[in-house]
């Protein structure tokens, strides 16, 4: 049989893809890279899984049975792995909004800066990025092991607060409807964090290729429309009514030299028009 499409050649590549993750903007903006590219087809090893640990991705990279993840950039995922220096959600992975029990919904009222919130306790995965930088900036956090429990631990009192990225806490107590969990209307905490495609140092080339396509896509606005298009980005950007938040800024003294923060165009920034209730930049 004659084969007319160039995917009957292509290369598979196996993605570290969870159920939870298809439609995403990691998954969107790879597939159409990929789909460019015309070079590799995509294969999801992990099929229907609800969620994958991040343990399970980053071995998974290392044994040779995925071919890219994407996470929050460590120093130790830049060193081991090839990262791809674009940041797939414009840095608003930084940009971290609290889960909370309804009861507490008042909590951050009166919290204005680092200070007050050291008086708070932070729940968070054990082994995820952003917890270096909470301890960094001397908050107090309770880890958990897995991502899941840190609903119940959250209603259990174990902790007071779960920072999520801006475009994840509402989805997440939508799902967890049978908690008594609610968003955070008061406070935002903003920090540098880029989240990256990583690829195994055995496979350059591909590093380089996704790499090419994301750049004609930056170039080409189809990056952005398709950042403009993800739901949970846009609904997450009406919902977090940023300008009446206090946002509190934290130091991230985990970037690479590397990290394209002189790119302006690859990072989202909060309306610089706003009337914000307070910006605390005193670290």
């Amino acid at each position: 049989m004659l084969c007319v499409s160039t995917n009957c050649w292509a290369d598979t590549i196996n993605i570290a893809r969870a159920a939870n993750d298809k439609g995403r903007l990691p998954d969107l903006l790879l597939n159409a890279a990929l789909e460019r590219g015309g070079m590799h087809q995509a294969s999801y090893p992990y099929g229907d899984i609800e969620t994958l640990p991040l343990s399970t991705r980053i071995n998974g990279l290392k044994n040779g049975e995925l071919d890219v993840f994407f996470a929050l950039s460590t120093p130790e995922y830049e060193q081991e792995f090839i990262p791809i220096y674009i940041p797939i959600y414009r840095g608003m992975m930084g940009m971290r909004l609290a889960i909370i029990k309804k009861e507490n919904i008042n909590i951050f009222e009166d919290i204005k800066n680092v200070e007050g919130l050291q008086t708070l306790s932070a729940g968070q995965g054990k082994f995820w990025a952003d917890t270096n930088i909470l301890e960094y900036n001397a908050l107090p956090v309770v880890k958990s092991l897995k991502y899941k429990n840190l609903f119940r631990m959250l209603e259990a009192d174990r902790f007071d607060y779960f920072p999520r990225g801006i475009q994840e806490p509402w989805a997440e107590v939508e799902k967890h409807e049978h908690l008594n969990l609610t968003v955070d209307p008061h406070i935002m905490l903003w920090y540098t964090a880029p989240f990256y495609y990583f690829v195994p140092r055995s496979k350059p080339e591909l590093a380089s290729h996704i790499t090419e396509q994301l750049e004609a896509m930056i170039e080409d606005g189809s990056f952005m429309s398709l950042f403009n298009r993800e739901p949970y980005i846009q609904t997450a950007l009406q919902q977090a009514n940023i300008e009446q938040r206090t946002i509190i800024k934290l130091k991230n003294p985990f970037l690479s030299d590397r990290t394209p923060t002189e790119r302006k165009e690859l990072w989202y920034t909060p309306d610089s028009s706003a009337n914000y209730t307070s910006i605390d930049e005193s670290l």
